[in-house]
């Protein structure tokens, strides 16, 4: 099988990276990728027809020398292109994995099965992930969450057993963060992350980078402070870090007379809610300005939810400001739509890789694979994919739908390829036709 001649310009990010062989190797692994329908390293070799032994293949995740962090950040490069904000969200998934000897797995709570009350934990590997948030091309209003950058966590019993040094899932995102902040100045572009409570919370937004702007949540009992008073002249003693207490999230919510907005977020009904907002200064990042929006749900079970945003400038002084900050925090939602869809269509829980390169390279490269056929549907193919799943108020292609338009345009090229001469019987060619219609109902 041949991998569709308008997505081969995409996976020159990993070109630039690695030999030509070794880049040839991953051609032939990504066709695999694409149309196997288990993702195992020898499920891919099988699925791309190649005759090369499947040692070979398992070499490029396990010893060859190439960079994922550099191909995620070529990655990067080539979405955020003429960005001059760039949007990102991070979060953390599990991917489920069995055996005892592949490196770094480790018992991790699970999200998906898991409540505030019960938790239910798995054996896998947890992956931290940074991605850039887009809007649609093709569907105005509709984001996507594209990964570039991955972290694997171990925790403390992993990192005991693998000789490593412990680290949190938000040092991981740190990292992560300062590593393409300093790649993105070079290039004059602004960094906005948007994470949930874990990532943003006031002592890990005293870490970020004081240049990248975050919206993010907090709890409803959060102490937040005036800016400092300036010090007066011959004033001695050490500088105050923090001016009076300001009333928390759940005490402005306590006013009579406060807005009512209506909103619809993430793609669903609307809500009315109650709105109260303050610019302070967290107790823990007392040198960041961030503007509250403390926001009490008049109806359902949802209660008193509290966000901030450290852009304050743009966002001080109108009742709308609030609405958009929501707003702005919504843009978060896709990635656990990304972490749904590598898992259910790409299959990035499925490679069982044992040695360290190989399961610190091989879920990322799916991760990144998933970016690249999002960016190929919305910028480079000229048609949409068919959206074969219709329901009311459907806007635009699944993702499933993407994958399947790309094994679709494979296969046209493949038929080119071998299947060109005039002269081809009618037995190959029913056998065809009904391959791309298997291939199209696959979504």
């Amino acid at each position: 099988m041949d991998v569709a001649t308008s997505f081969l310009p995409l996976l020159q990010v990993f070109a630039g990276e690695m030999t030509q062989p070794t880049f040839q190797t991953l051609s032939t692994l990504v066709t695999g990728w694409i149309f196997a329908p288990r993702r195992t390293v020898l499920g891919m070799v099988r699925a791309s027809g190649a005759e090369r032994h499947h040692a070979a293949f398992h070499r490029l995740f396990a010893t060859a020398r190439w960079s994922i962090d550099r191909v995620g950040l070529a990655v990067f490069d080539r979405i955020s292109a003429g960005m001059q904000t760039v949007f990102l969200a991070g979060d953390d998934t599990l991917l489920s994995r069995c055996g005892l000897k592949i490196f770094g797995t480790g018992m991790h709570r699970d999200p998906l099965l898991s409540s505030r009350s019960h938790t239910v934990t798995r054996w896998g590997h947890c992956w931290v992930v940074l991605c850039v948030v887009i809007e649609s091309r093709r569907v105005p209003g509709k984001h996507f969450a594209l990964p570039v950058l991955c972290r694997l966590y171990l925790n403390k019993a992993a990192a005991q057993k693998w000789n490593r040094v412990y680290r949190k899932k938000t040092e991981l995102m740190l990292e992560m963060l300062t590593k393409l902040h300093s790649h993105a100045t070079e290039s004059g572009k602004r960094l906005h992350f948007l994470g949930d409570s874990a990532y943003t919370a006031p002592a890990v937004l005293n870490q970020i980078p004081p240049s990248i702007a975050v919206t993010g949540r907090v709890v409803a009992n959060i102490r937040i402070h005036e800016a400092p008073p300036l010090r007066r002249q011959g004033q001695v003693g050490r500088p105050r870090k923090r001016g009076p207490q300001l009333p928390t999230p759940a005490e402005m919510l306590q006013v009579h007379g406060l807005p009512q907005v209506t909103l619809t977020l993430y793609g669903g009904a609307a809500e009315t809610v109650r709105v109260a907002e303050q610019i302070g200064r967290f107790y823990k990042a007392p040198d960041r300005e961030v503007k509250v929006v403390a926001v009490e749900h008049l109806q359902g079970g949802r209660g008193v939810e509290v966000f901030y945003t450290t852009e304050t400038e743009a966002a001080c002084g109108a009742e709308t400001d609030a609405e958009a900050v929501l707003t702005r925090y919504s843009w978060r939602w896709p990635i656990e739509v990304t972490f749904h869809d590598v898992k259910q269509h790409l299959g990035v829980d499925q490679p069982q890789n044992r040695t360290t390169l190989a399961a610190r390279r091989t879920a990322p490269t799916g991760f990144l694979l998933y970016s690249l056929i999002v960016w190929w549907h919305e910028t480079i193919r000229h048609q949409p994919a068919r959206t074969l799943r219709y329901w009311p108020n459907k806007h635009g292609a699944s993702f499933a739908e993407m994958l399947a338009a790309l094994r679709t345009d494979s296969l046209e090229k493949t038929q080119e390829t071998y299947f060109s001469t005039p002269h081809l019987s009618l037995g190959v060619q029913k056998i065809l036709d009904q391959l791309k219609t298997l291939l199209t109902l696959a979504a």
